[in-house]
């Protein structure tokens, strides 16, 4: 025997090339096993849609959800992600979690976190395997004699867990929402730098993206980019949002450790950097105060024009004074710190920024929308200046530097709007996200009677409930039937 022969036969025995293989496979759409693969599961599923009747009667009003991640967070006691997933007991049936990483991190097994809720591990030696030991322990662990556990399988990112969520949504016959919080498409050729496993996580978004039908992104220019990139995909909304005004009403205004010890005076900017970043208004508007070396201007985030906006601050002179921190995973010692927030955003994300601003008592001069015109009085609360008149905020920062009493007045008096205005409810933000996750199993659209952001104004109008729709039972779940479906 030759020595190439047996170094084709050792390879054949190698895991890691024998796992890049049968991705290649399973990723390559051209394939002749693809092609044969896609015509034997359309002929299957052809014959399950005949099959689509009401099986059994059921006393379950609930759906049960399997939720993918690679965040290793869930598996701390006491830490906010695991009382998440806890939580989520209230309004779903059973909650299945599958964390995945490389070995060393496993439990030896399954782990009921509560009443109704379980935790999984699965590790791989290399980082091919994770999608198919993932479909392997769903296999092993949620498929019972009376069928598959789960109703809804649910990927907490679009890399591997949206891989392994795709193969055991195929495998189980299983709806798949898809989660995108990351910004991964910008700038493609920065992603792959940042991890060797990266190329592999951009293949494993685009084939999973281009199939799903269910997409929730955690921001508005996610969800743009998604819409123009992913034309195809039927349901494509924002994922609801929350945070505890309560707890960042307690914090203490002043923080106990100035964070920018070489500046007198820190204007803050917290946005995505990305092209529709209006970073440069508000690189513009600060310009002449940065003519005194003891203010600073900090700006916190990311994205693919970040480079163009360091570049910016060189041209205007500035760059001196201007510090670029990158995405920071909690910016709040930040904005609890700096003397001033400056919000040239309008977008949805900008109005929570805001808003926690607001709460820890950080000053604010932002572009006005209808939602800050009613919640602040300008000069008053907050200083409000129309989102393109870039000679307002200059003006607007002006005056705030040169008047102390303006700090403290608009610290007080921001905080009591949070206070009196704002409810935060956590019980809505639970239905809310059971709403968006149970809309991929018709891709119905959210009644407008539910609001998708948990922060509500006290004063806002009650939406009159419509009429509650017929409702059917679907492998055991009680669901609503369609505008125009009869029962």
């Amino acid at each position: 025997m030759s020595i190439s022969s047996l170094r084709s036969e050792a390879k054949a025995f190698d895991p890691a090339i024998r796992a890049e293989v049968d991705l290649n496979r399973v990723l390559d759409a051209d394939s002749i096993i693809t092609r044969t693969r896609q015509a034997n599961i359309s002929s299957v599923e052809t014959e399950l849609m005949k099959d689509q009747l009401i099986r059994t009667e059921s006393s379950r009003f609930k759906s049960r959800v399997l939720f993918i991640t690679t965040d290793q967070s869930v598996l701390k006691t006491g830490d906010v992600t695991q009382q998440f997933f806890i939580d989520l007991e209230v309004v779903f049936d059973e909650v299945h979690i599958m964390v995945l990483g490389r070995r060393g991190f496993e439990l030896p097994h399954s782990v009921r976190l509560s009443a109704k809720v379980w935790v999984y591990t699965v590790a791989t030696r290399f980082f091919f395997q994770l999608p198919f030991a993932t479909r392997s322990l769903a296999q092993n662990e949620l498929n019972f004699t009376d069928g598959f556990r789960a109703d809804i399988i649910v990927a907490q990112d679009p890399f591997e867990s949206a891989a392994a969520a795709y193969l055991i949504s195929k495998r189980f016959n299983r709806p798949l929402q898809v989660h995108v919080t990351d910004d991964a498409f910008s700038d493609e050729k920065v992603f792959v730098e940042l991890a060797k496993e990266n190329s592999w996580r951009l293949r494993f978004m685009h084939f999973v993206l281009k199939r799903a039908q269910s997409v929730r992104t955690s921001t508005e220019s996610l969800r743009a980019l998604l819409k123009k990139r992913y034309k195809h995909i039927e349901d494509l909304a924002l994922l609801p949002r929350f945070f505890n005004t309560k707890a960042l009403l307690a914090l203490p205004p002043n923080p106990i450790e100035d964070v920018f010890p070489q500046f007198s005076f820190t204007v803050l900017f917290i946005g995505d950097l990305s092209t529709e970043s209006t970073l440069f208004r508000a690189l513009d508007a600060v310009r002449p105060l940065l003519r005194t070396p003891s203010i600073g201007f900090v700006v916190i985030g990311d994205g693919s024009q970040k480079k163009h906006f360091k570049e910016r601050a060189v041209i205007l002179g500035i760059n001196e004074q201007v510090l670029f921190l990158g995405d920071l995973p909690d910016p709040l010692p930040y904005l609890l710190s700096a003397d001033l927030l400056l919000v040239t955003d309008t977008s949805s994300e900008s109005e929570d920024l805001v808003i926690k601003a607001a709460a820890v008592g950080t000053p604010i001069i932002m572009a006005e929308t209808p939602v800050r015109r009613d919640l602040f009085k300008d000069g008053e609360s907050a200083f409000l200046c129309p989102p393109e008149a870039m000679m307002a905020f200059s003006d607007k920062l002006r005056r705030f530097i040169n008047s102390n009493a303006l700090r403290t007045q608009f610290a007080d008096n921001a905080r009591a709007v949070i206070q009196n205005r704002i409810e935060d409810n956590p019980d809505l933000y639970r239905l809310a996200y059971r709403d968006t996750i149970e809309q991929v199993l018709f891709n119905i659209d959210v009644p407008p009677s539910i609001n998708t952001t948990s922060s509500i104004s006290a004063t806002d109008t009650p939406v009159v409930s419509p009429e509650p729709r017929p409702t059917v039972l679907v492998d055991g779940i009680e669901m609503k039937v369609p505008d125009g479906m009869k029962k």
